[in-house]
């Protein structure tokens, strides 16, 4: 399953790629990154990471037909220690089938802001998203829940707004 899911991805990377390339502009008339650049860039180091991980899952699976023996997880024993000294449940970080109904959750979320990104505007959508993200899976952590919720959109919307001065969805207040 987990080959056929790295395919999926591989696929989708492959097409965002191509449909980017034939699509948008990648250089100006005066020869400097246009709108189409980082698109491309993206594009392309999706494709070589969802390459790199199919890769390692057929590889796997014919370590499995081959031994005949499927691998129990084992959790690096340093790895193990950090966790808990963290505080944090390192036994559930591979997923798996407990965590679809989180899975959900954040599709939901994720469907929601797009949603509301052209009424509210891209940084007002992302604080919101941020913000009720957070409070569902982290809710003990109320200070620094606020401060990501507001650190994190504001970096993005300079770093596109600003800087790199795309175009996103203005709120009815102006940014």
């Amino acid at each position: 399953m987990k080959k056929w899911f790295a395919a999926g991805l591989l696929v989708l990377a492959v097409g965002y790629t191509l449909y980017g390339i034939n699509t948008l502009t990648l250089l100006t008339s005066s020869g400097r990154p246009a709108a189409g650049f980082f698109p491309l860039v993206i594009g392309v180091l999706m494709v070589i990471s969802c390459a790199i991980n199919l890769w390692g899952d057929w590889r796997e699976e014919q370590e499995q037909v081959r031994s005949g023996v499927v691998p129990s997880h084992q959790a690096d024993p340093e790895t193990e220690a950090k966790a808990d000294a963290l505080g944090v449940d390192a036994h559930g970080i591979d997923g798996g089938q407990a965590f679809g109904r989180d899975v959900f959750i954040v599709f939901i979320y994720i469907c929601a802001m797009v949603a509301i990104m052209k009424p509210v505007g891209a940084f007002l959508a992302m604080v919101i998203f941020m913000l009720v993200f957070l409070f569902t899976f982290n809710r003990k952590q109320v200070i620094s829940n606020v401060i990501y919720s507001i650190a994190l959109p504001a970096f993005l919307y300079g770093l596109f707004k600003i800087l790199l001065n795309a175009s996103l969805p203005t709120s009815p207040f102006g940014f």
